[in-house]
């Protein structure tokens, strides 16, 4: 796994195209995608599923089973509510060849559903565009921000205002994290949460011209042209690009976007989620 750390969040990550995603958030007890269940993911008892390709969720019998040998609570799984039949039929085949029941609670999630994961943090589903059914997700803190008609007002008079009871807050959502999962381009543009998130995790599975942006297209992906082409839409602090595929070895997808990426700026806001073959 790589680490990955920001601010004062700390995430174990997978993202190896066609091979093997799943990102791990300790301080928030929740992962999304299983991969093929990684040992430090079975302690953790939410995940989120992107979709149900096996990459990103063949490891979820196992870290099911796993967390029964442990004795662990039940996890909760959330996955798009298009493959919540399928995916309870194959665990309940899993159950009957290992000889006992899983206890679990799989749930479907829509596009904009959300789950509280903590008193001020919420993930939240997001439209995301692959071959087949899949969500994108954002984490979301909500904070308590000063109204804009007030912000020339002096410490002591908000002060006062505050001890009259005076509307003077409102409330707004902060992304910090968001994933595309498997996508097009269309999960950036469409999603408000991944333009503005802290930190965005967006797939980037093709790179250079033996794999064009029709390809990327055709398999429901993102190619680095792409990304490149709606470089304004980008308002991240970090971006971390990941899922590459496996054709590519780390040494050339650095060598790749140094010589692509022409806004240094641009570049030095990235993080290349890559793997050695």
């Amino acid at each position: 796994m790589i680490p990955f750390e920001y601010k004062d969040v700390h995430i174990e990550a997978i993202g190896r195209g066609g091979i093997e995603t799943c990102y791990i958030f300790p301080r928030f007890q929740i992962a999304f995608d299983t991969g093929r269940s990684p040992d430090t993911l079975v302690d953790i008892p939410r995940i989120f599923l992107t979709h149900g390709h096996l990459d990103h969720a063949a490891g979820l019998p196992y870290y099911i089973s796993q967390r029964s040998l442990k004795h662990l609570p039940p996890p909760e799984i959330y996955c798009p509510s298009e493959i919540v039949e399928p995916l309870t039929q194959i665990l309940k085949l899993w159950q009957k060849m290992e000889g006992f029941e899983y206890e679990i609670q799989l749930k479907g999630i829509a596009v904009h559903d959300e789950v509280n994961i903590q008193k001020d943090l919420r993930v939240r589903a997001l439209a995301a565009h692959h071959r087949v059914p899949a969500r994108g997700y954002a984490i979301i803190r909500k904070s308590k921000k000063l109204k804009a008609e007030f912000l020339s007002r002096s410490g002591r008079e908000i002060q006062k205002m505050k001890e009259r009871g005076e509307d003077i807050f409102e409330e707004r959502d902060i992304p910090l994290f968001a994933f595309s999962g498997d996508s097009t381009i269309e999960f950036l543009m469409e999603n408000e949460e991944a333009r503005q998130a802290t930190v965005l995790f967006h797939e980037c599975t093709y790179i250079d011209d033996k794999r064009p942006v029709s390809r990327a297209r055709e398999w429901g992906h993102t190619h680095l042209d792409e990304i490149l082409e709606n470089e304004a839409l980008f308002q991240n602090e970090k971006i971390v690009l990941t899922h590459f595929s496996k054709r590519y070895t780390r040494r050339f997808i650095h060598q790749v976007l140094e010589k692509k990426i022409k806004n240094k700026e641009f570049l030095k806001r990235i993080f290349i989620l890559a793997h050695d073959n």
